[in-house]
C-alpha cells in the first residue's frame, strides 16, 4: 500500500466511521432522515447496523496495518473478532431492513449481494486463518475489508449525483452495485499486478 493511498483509506474510513455515528448526539431527524423509514419496519435492525456497520469500518485500517500484527498479534486476533462480529452484525440486520428499502429492485438486488458477499468473504476469512492458511487468510480479509469500504466508496459517489439534483434514493440505482464492485476490481487487479496468491 502506498504511503497516499494509505492516508486516504485511513482517514476517510476512521472519519467516515465516526461521521456515521452522528446519530448518537443528534435527532434521527437531523443526523439521517433517509433512515427514518427503516425504524418502522425494521428498528432493531436498523440500530444494529447503524452501530456495526461504522464500527467494522473504523476497525479495518487496523486488520490491514503490519507493525500491528507483526508486534501485537494477540491484539490483531482480537480486533479482527470484533471486526468480524461486527460485520456479521450489520450484514444480517441489513437484510433484515432490505423489506422495507424505498428504492428500485435493482438497487436493493445490490445491497443484498453486498450483505451476502461481506459477511461471506469475512466467514471465509477466518476458516482460512484457523485452517492455518495465512496467505488465502490475508487475500479474503482484504476481499472483506474491501467490502467494508463500500460505505466510503458509496458516499464518493454520491455526493456528486446529489449536487447534480439527484436524490438519496436515486443515486442508490449507481451506489448499490458500484460501491463495491469498483472496490473487488480495483482490489483484484492489484493483487493479481503484486503477486499471484491462491484463492
Amino acid at each position: 500500500m502506498t504511503r497516499p493511498f494509505a492516508w486516504f483509506f485511513w482517514s476517510l474510513s476512521l472519519i467516515i466511521a465516526l461521521a456515521s455515528w452522528r446519530f448518537l448526539v443528534l435527532p434521527m431527524a437531523e443526523a439521517m432522515p433517509h433512515m427514518l423509514h427503516y425504524l418502522d419496519s425494521a428498528p432493531v435492525g436498523t440500530w444494529v447496523h447503524m452501530t456495526a456497520g461504522p464500527l467494522a469500518l473504523g476497525l479495518a485500517p487496523f486488520q490491514l496495518w503490519q507493525g500491528l500484527r507483526r508486534k501485537r498479534p494477540a491484539l490483531h486476533r482480537w480486533t479482527g473478532r470484533v471486526y468480524a462480529l461486527a460485520i456479521v452484525a450489520s450484514g444480517v440486520a441489513s437484510l433484515a431492513m432490505l423489506p422495507g428499502f424505498q428504492g428500485s429492485g435493482f438497487a436493493q438486488a445490490g445491497f443484498g449481494v453486498l450483505a451476502l458477499a461481506w459477511i461471506g468473504t469475512t466467514a471465509l476469512g477466518i476458516v482460512r486463518a484457523r485452517a492455518g492458511d495465512l496467505v488465502a487468510h490475508r487475500r479474503w480479509m482484504l476481499r472483506s475489508v474491501a467490502l467494508t469500504f463500500a460505505a466510503v466508496t458509496l458516499r464518493l459517489i454520491m455526493g456528486p449525483l446529489v449536487a447534480m439534483g439527484w436524490t438519496v434514493t436515486e443515486t442508490y440505482d449507481v451506489t448499490a452495485w458500484g460501491s463495491w464492485l469498483i472496490n473487488l476490481a480495483i482490489l483484484e487487479y492489484w493483487q493479481r499486478r503484486r503477486v499471484v496468491l491462491p484463492a
